[in-house]
């Protein structure tokens, strides 16, 4: 069996490649690779670049070698940094629920999170991986594939491209802390004014020992408003991937 595999194709199978192997480094739960195998990540480049490859506009690729190399790692650094938007973004949830530890009463000492291997709280960790289901549940992560394919679209990064990077960067960062406030938000009100009425209850009935029922009451409370609260999950996870989409498309000016 003869392959006749062209210049042309074999370009473009590489320069996607580097493209979607520096992506899924940075894009979760891929961005693991204690838990997702190396070998994992670099399969799941070649398949994105089997099936993106060919699309390729053929007046893009290089024709010499040395442009082939730098373009090479400009595809990596086009990855990485589509790749980072997803990341901040899919990371507000899990800030959101490490707020709620902090408020909650479950702030036990941190255990090892299974996905990124870090130190993250307990309701940290439970958001997370409700968000990573949600992603392969609704479908979120072919938008993703999706838009990583539209990104061929775009001449990727450029030294005209970095203002856009910086920019886009720094508005995400900031709806990292915003958006995780806001998703843990109504569930902080109540147990704030959940520990105003135990102190209330401290001074009108100084015989009841509200030290001891605190804790308790708290944590239920805390467990309660979470159950509930997780149902809103969904939208906000929704909302996450479309402005990822969004910023990516912006990114490197493709449509």
């Amino acid at each position: 069996m003869v392959l006749n595999l062209s210049y042309n194709w074999l370009v473009a199978f590489l320069i996607v490649f580097a493209r979607a192997l520096g992506w899924l480094v940075l894009v979760p739960p891929f961005s693991n690779r204690a838990t997702i195998p190396p070998i994992v990540t670099l399969c799941l480049s070649s398949g994105l670049a089997l099936l993106i490859g060919p699309s390729v506009p053929i007046g893009s690729l290089p024709t010499t070698a040395p442009t082939f190399m730098a373009d090479l790692v400009l595809q990596v650094l086009t990855g990485a940094a589509l790749g980072f938007i997803v990341y901040v973004l899919l990371t507000t949830v899990t800030a959101a629920g490490s707020f709620l530890d902090q408020s909650g009463g479950l702030n036990l000492p941190p255990s090892v999170d299974p996905l990124s291997l870090n130190q993250t709280p307990m309701l940290g960790q439970l958001y997370e991986q409700i968000a990573t289901v949600l992603l392969f549940v609704s479908g979120g992560y072919w938008l993703l594939i999706a838009g990583f394919a539209r990104s061929f679209q775009s001449p990727g990064f450029t030294l005209g491209a970095t203002g856009r990077i910086v920019q886009v960067a720094v508005v995400d960062l900031a709806t990292l802390f915003t958006s995780s406030l806001e998703i843990a938000a109504p569930i902080l009100v109540v147990l704030f004014g959940t520990q105003i009425v135990l102190a209330v209850l401290s001074k009108a009935a100084p015989q009841v020992n509200v030290w001891i029922l605190g804790m308790p009451i708290q944590v239920f409370v805390a467990i309660a408003l979470v159950a509930v609260g997780i149902s809103a999950l969904p939208s906000y996870v929704s909302q996450l991937l479309s402005r990822a989409l969004t910023d990516s498309a912006y990114l490197f000016g493709g449509r």
